[in-house]
């Protein structure tokens, strides 16, 4: 098990989070958290993990808010830990809504 931490501005959050992510690259487990995002819910399971060893991994997770799904791709960088990507399906206009977050380990 490793843990990452970083901060960044969510799609659709109020701020900049700080983010913590939890991996399990054998098991293909994954756990998001953020103390900030809501005082009785802080903590998300990755569902419907993908890994490439334990170099990059996609992964979604649910009731995030405001904006209820996100998906995670993962990469391995250079000092090891994790660029991400999270992605917001398409609104109403088509547009992804997305943002970057450099992930360091713990």
């Amino acid at each position: 098990m490793e843990t990452f931490r970083g901060s960044g501005h969510l799609p659709g959050a109020p701020k900049m989070w700080d983010v913590e992510l939890d991996a399990d690259w054998k098991k293909k487990g994954f756990t998001v958290r953020i103390p900030a995002a809501r005082a009785n819910l802080t903590e998300w399971p990755g569902l419907m993990a993908q890994t490439i060893d334990d170099k990059e991994a996609v992964f979604r997770t649910r009731g995030i808010p405001p904006l209820q799904i996100h998906w995670w791709h993962v990469v391995r960088n250079s000092t090891g830990g994790l660029w991400a990507m999270v992605l917001i399906p398409p609104n109403e206009e088509g547009i992804w809504l997305n943002c970057g977050l450099r992930l360091d380990k713990k």
